[in-house]
């Protein structure tokens, strides 16, 4: 006996895209994994494509290797550095109404473990926010290098795309009046 066939409808195809729409597709997958840090599945939920489509411009791109940058940038570690504190001092506040509460109720044992804690609290702030002061000193970087990266980066537009090379101009000026201001 043979089997027969069934006659099931195949989907609608989805239109295709232009390739302007692909690349701002692309281009908001790449601020959903690089800059926010979304994984590529709920990245490719929210953009209503395939993991593999996802994957595939992820590994093609190194948006992998962006992302870990961009986490291990002196920006990001300042920030992660400012967090820890901010929440060392939440920490710091709320063990001294314990300490009130456990003065209240003449509990010194648990008075003493709590300003020992507290004063644990303090001496690892204290660590951070050195080495914060510490991060921010070394990374400042000079005006003669951040024009050079301009000049870089700006060589490289010209060549590639002398339009939008033209259109940037006024902003360069800007930019680097900016800079010299605020590093000279």
């Amino acid at each position: 006996m043979k089997k027969q066939k069934r006659n099931t409808p195949k989907p609608p195809r989805k239109p295709q895209l232009s390739k302007e729409e692909y690349q701002k597709l692309k281009f908001t997958a790449y601020e959903y994994i690089v800059i926010q840090g979304k994984t590529q599945k709920e990245t490719a939920e929210l953009l209503g494509l395939t993991e593999q489509t996802i994957s595939d411009w992820a590994r093609t791109e190194g948006w992998k290797q962006q992302r870990e940058g961009r986490q291990q940038s002196s920006r990001t570690e300042v920030e992660n550095i400012k967090q820890i504190i901010r929440l060392n001092s939440e920490r710091r506040l709320d063990i001294e109404n314990e300490i009130r509460d456990a003065v209240k109720t003449t509990d010194k044992k648990l008075e003493a473990e709590l300003r020992s804690e507290a004063n644990r609290l303090s001496d690892n702030s204290a660590k951070w926010a050195k080495t914060l002061r510490e991060m921010e000193k070394d990374n400042k970087y000079s005006l003669g290098e951040l024009i050079n990266m301009m000049d870089d980066l700006f060589t490289d537009m010209r060549q590639h795309d002398p339009e939008l090379f033209e259109k940037t101009i006024a902003f360069q000026q800007y930019y680097i009046r900016k800079k010299t201001q605020e590093l000279g």
